[in-house]
């Protein structure tokens, strides 16, 4: 079944947006205290004694406070002190941010990969000499790591071999690439590398692929593999194998619906 769920708002807002957002809340208070002090100088910034304020003087104030490091060099007198109170405030609350957004990047990753690749495939498979298979495939989340597990079938509903893979290059949304092994010994996979191209409308989540496959005991093995997440009306119909008889029905569903979309390989 699709999913539309939104990521997190951290995992929305990239490190160079809340760094900016920081960058520029100093600007804007070393402004205000600048302000304060023409207005002032007993609503300004103290400087240390036989000093004067410049605008450098501001900005150093400015980021020394946001950082919550107070040297305590130059003192906030008058309204000033309410302005650096807030500004305080304002810096733990973005420096929280980006450390967050730096040290949860991973995991972030994981958990978009998570919500929006995770859910039933069907592909169709052409070979050289013009056997069609259609794979039932389902992306899920397991043992905190993402998996291709599926069962191939003939036009007839008739099961030729089962697989399992698990993640080993990300580069989602457009691919991924999994290590696969079949589970029956199948006559033309045997173990090695699959990888995913993903086709997305603009602003949308993939919803079709294309593959490739690269068998390390068979090698000669270079379907035309086209696929697309299943439906959720269509879901309820997969639901119906497991019941052997309805196989063919399933299977010739996708066939009817698909097979037009998957081109032919030369002879």
């Amino acid at each position: 079944m699709a999913t539309t769920t939104s990521p997190f708002l951290l995992d929305r807002v990239s490190a160079w947006v809340i760094l900016g957002a920081a960058v520029g809340t100093s600007l804007l208070f070393a402004g205000i205290y600048s302000a304060c002090g023409a207005y002032s100088p007993a609503q300004g910034i103290m400087p240390p004694e036989g000093e004067t304020m410049h605008w450098w003087s501001y900005i150093y104030f400015s980021v020394v406070t946001q950082a919550t490091i107070g040297y305590g060099d130059f003192r906030p007198v008058g309204i000033s002190r309410l302005f650096a109170c807030l500004h305080a405030g304002i810096g733990v609350l973005t420096t929280g941010f980006l450390v967050a957004k730096i040290t949860s990047s991973a995991i972030s990753r994981y958990r978009i990969l998570k919500k929006q690749a995770c859910d039933h495939w069907v592909d169709i498979v052409r070979h050289r000499d013009g056997r069609i298979e259609v794979g039932i495939l389902e992306l899920a989340w397991e043992d905190n790591a993402l998996e291709l597990n599926g069962h191939n079938y003939t036009p007839e509903g008739l099961l030729v071999d089962s697989f399992h893979s698990h993640l080993v290059e990300d580069d989602w949304p457009r691919s991924l690439t999994f290590r696969y092994t079949s589970d029956e010994g199948a006559a033309d996979y045997v173990e090695g590398y699959i990888t995913v191209w993903f086709h997305a409308p603009p602003r949308g989540l993939p919803m079709a692929f294309s593959a490739n496959v690269r068998d390390y005991l068979k090698p000669d093995t270079k379907p035309v593999i086209r696929g697309w997440r299943v439906t959720p009306e269509e879901l309820q119909l997969l639901r119906k194998m497991h019941d052997p008889l309805h196989n063919a029905e399933v299977v010739g569903h996708f066939i009817k619906k698909y097979l037009a979309h998957v081109p032919e390989l030369p002879k």
